[in-house]
């Protein structure tokens, strides 16, 4: 016994529009010959392919925007970078110029010092024989 099918299952659920008559093949519901298909499946895969491409597209410029962005940061970090060690370098020049006259400093503190004592021996020499003049007299 053949199928039955209703005016709505041989549309695929469509209403009949003009031109389409009982009778008629339905519009697009079976491809015409295996050429037809293979094209339907290609043009399938074209869109898929293009759709994929302007997505890679799309992604590999937000990446190149990412990268410049990030060498942009990195430009920066290193010219930050070079600053600071310029700045570490000066003070370690400063620092070695600053030990040098702390050097220079505690030379002549002591040689001051040396001469103090100096000093200090030559105004009990003195008294001493202040002393003895006094004495004498």
């Amino acid at each position: 016994m053949a199928n039955i099918y209703t005016l709505n299952e041989i549309n695929n659920g469509t209403p009949l529009v003009s031109g389409n008559k009982l009778g008629d093949s339905p519009f697009n519901r079976y491809p015409s010959s295996r050429t037809e298909l293979e094209n339907q499946r290609l043009k399938h895969d074209l869109d898929i392919a293009l759709s994929s491409g302007i997505q890679l597209g799309t992604r590999n410029n937000l990446l190149i925007k990412n990268n410049e962005s990030f060498l942009e940061r990195v430009c920066q970090l290193e010219n930050e970078v070079k600053e600071f060690k310029n700045g570490i370098n000066q003070k370690e020049i400063s620092l070695a110029s600053t030990k040098s006259e702390i050097a220079t400093k505690l030379e002549e503190i002591q040689a001051l010092q040396s001469r103090i004592e100096e000093l200090e021996q030559d105004i009990s020499l003195v008294q001493k024989k202040l002393s003895e003049m006094d004495f004498l007299k």
